[in-house]
């Protein structure tokens, strides 16, 4: 099972298929169409979208009914959570989930160690959480980031990469999970993230550091004092193609660098410098990869100045 697939495409609520609806109509009708006609369209339209939520509903429920049955093997345990992944990433869908008392399932699979089912119920939580206030206060009322925070770098790659993917979720642009990420002490686990085995962990914690980096300067600050760019500057080589892991590297680094003075020594910044050159005249990154290069002058700009 493949627990880092993308998300699927958001679902839409009542009043998204009600305004989809409209909108269909108003691009699929020409001026003269009998109005009549039109609205048995609409309303065909309209019943099928709401048939399918309810369907969504049904599904979810008999998911759930599996999950708290302990006759049900592990692997249908995890269909079920496959389903409710599939249909709870809208907004509306995710709130009544919680309303309802379906997440307290999950909760005790992500609190419970060697289970099977907590990577996949940690994607779920992290799904619920992007851009959503009301599921963001609930997990941190839940005090579910330390749990969360204490499996980041976990030996378990899917583990540790969801826990990175839920953390996101649920302290970007959100200051409570922030704060509470930040009283667990989470900046330095996420700097051992860094020294994962894994490079889908690293690359993860690279990102997440350049994002909150570039959006907040008190964190920066926070995370420059605990060496982090130290830390990201011991990975950085050149290559002679696009990769992952020098993206976020290069990110990272970049965000870091804004109004910020690293310690590194002469020699260090020598050794970088020349690697940083060998990236920005690199013709295929140039010609494929504006944004690295953008990073990479602003890092040697950074440290050049």
């Amino acid at each position: 099972m493949d627990s880092a697939r993308l998300p699927p495409n958001r679902k839409q609520n009542l009043e998204g298929l009600l305004r989809l609806a409209v909108e269909n109509m108003e691009e699929g009708s020409q001026l003269n169409q009998d109005p009549i006609e039109m609205d048995a369209q609409r309303n065909e339209f309209l019943q099928g979208a709401l048939q399918s939520m309810t369907m969504k509903v049904d599904d979810v429920q008999y998911a759930l009914a599996n999950l708290k049955n302990e006759s049900v093997s592990t692997a249908e345990k995890l269909e079920c959570l496959d389903i409710i992944r599939d249909n709870i990433d809208d907004i509306d869908a995710a709130n009544s989930f919680v309303k309802t008392g379906g997440i307290t399932t999950l909760l005790e699979y992500i609190r419970k160690p060697n289970s099977d089912l907590r990577p996949q119920s940690i994607y779920i939580v992290a799904e619920m959480s992007q851009n959503n206030e009301f599921c963001q206060n609930y997990f941190v009322n839940e005090k579910i980031i330390p749990v969360l925070t204490s499996t980041m770098n976990d030996a378990d790659e899917d583990l540790a990469r969801g826990s990175i993917y839920a953390i996101s979720s649920l302290i970007q642009n959100f200051p409570a999970g922030l704060k509470e990420f930040l009283r667990t002490k989470g900046t330095q686990t996420l700097l051992s993230c860094l020294s994962s085995t894994h490079v889908t962990v690293y690359i993860k914690s690279a990102f997440l550091i350049a994002s909150l980096s570039s959006n907040d300067s008190s964190f920066r600050d926070l995370i420059n004092k605990q060496n982090a760019a130290q830390i990201l500057l011991s990975n950085l080589e050149a290559k002679d193609e696009y990769e992952d892991k020098l993206e976020a590297t290069l990110f990272a680094l970049s965000a870091l660098s804004l109004n910020s003075k690293w310690k590194i020594t002469p020699l260090q910044q020598k050794e970088v410098a020349v690697i940083l050159k060998q990236i920005i005249n690199n013709k295929v990154l140039s010609e494929t990869c504006e944004e690295m290069i953008k990073y990479a002058r602003n890092i040697l700009n950074a440290i050049t100045k």
